[in-house]
């Protein structure tokens, strides 16, 4: 890719306010000397047709193939809207949220299963949200291989995706655009320190995958890192083709056994109030161990 049409790139980019220096709070609580705000792009067109033409020729050099290309909402909407109609290539509308009526689809577009999709995003750090999208397409069918970004920040994001099979091509690299700023004379190199230390010294965690609607209560047990008590509860619930769980609010310990013996063979979990118990003692909670044992329930 020609150095020198990154650079002008770059330039426009902080010339628009799409890059600010200073002090910011991010979502995440943290204080930053950098922000990027990509979104005033929109009303830059010959920003977005460069931005575009520059993420689609990344993704040619780095051997991509892909029938159709999906943006990350919001902001890489128009930016795959572009580049589909200028490349001529089929565009999926992945949504953050299915319409309450109509087809209440999550993915709009015409979708065709075993198709490969390229996702196109504006700014990575953790990967999280391409890794939400791949995870949307995903279920529809589709596969995805690669990812085209604008700007990478280098907080460990490409790495994240890599993990999950993902190749992330991003056309700038954050210390690319401080040394195209620095040089320009737009930072000096006290700012572009500060802003490295910052990014080194906060990488960003790995997005997890969301677990999927689909899986069943045993399923769901046998998830990686699921406490013990869950996973018996989520077993139970599957043995016993029920999720119920009666809350005792009884005064007397014979009143407690009691119910626990009647509905213990048909819930899965009872839960007591020993502190409202007028006799409560230590055979209470003997007994309660017995019946639960015999009834399998929690």
């Amino acid at each position: 890719m020609d150095d020198t049409e990154l650079d002008s790139l770059i330039l426009k980019l902080y010339d628009i306010g799409a890059v600010k220096f200073g002090t910011f709070k991010l979502k995440s609580g943290l204080m930053s000397p950098i922000y990027f705000d990509l979104r005033v792009m929109v009303s830059y067109p010959a920003v977005m047709n460069q931005v575009s033409s520059l993420l689609y020729k990344r993704a040619e050099d780095a051997g991509a193939r892909f029938d159709c290309v999906c943006g990350v909402p919001y902001t890489a909407l128009p930016l795959a809207t572009i580049i589909c109609s200028t490349k001529r290539v089929p565009m999926l509308i992945r949504r953050k949220e299915a319409k309450a009526y109509g087809t209440k689809r999550m993915v709009e577009g015409l979708i065709r299963p075993g198709d490969m999709c390229l996702i196109v995003e504006d700014v990575v750090t953790s990967g999280s949200s391409v890794l939400e999208t791949t995870q949307v397409l995903q279920g529809e069918g589709l596969k995805v291989r690669d990812a085209v970004v604008l700007l990478d920040r280098e907080q460990g994001g490409s790495g994240h995706l890599a993990a999950e099979g993902i190749a992330l091509h991003p056309v700038i690299s954050i210390s690319k655009l401080l040394s195209v700023l620095v040089e320009a004379g737009h930072v000096d190199a006290s700012t572009s320190g500060s802003v490295e230390r910052f990014l080194q010294a906060n990488p960003a965690c790995r997005p997890m995958r969301q677990a999927e609607e689909s899986l069943g209560y045993g399923e769901r047990a046998a998830l990686p890192g699921t406490h013990p008590l869950a996973a018996r509860l989520f077993t139970l619930m599957e043995e016993k083709t029920s999720n119920l769980c009666v809350s005792a609010d009884v005064s007397s310990a014979d009143e407690l056994l009691k119910l626990a013996d009647a509905v213990g063979p048909l819930v899965c979990a009872l839960k007591t109030h020993v502190d409202v118990l007028c006799d409560f003692s230590p055979a209470v909670s003997v007994r309660l161990g017995e019946l639960a044992k015999t009834s399998t329930t929690i």
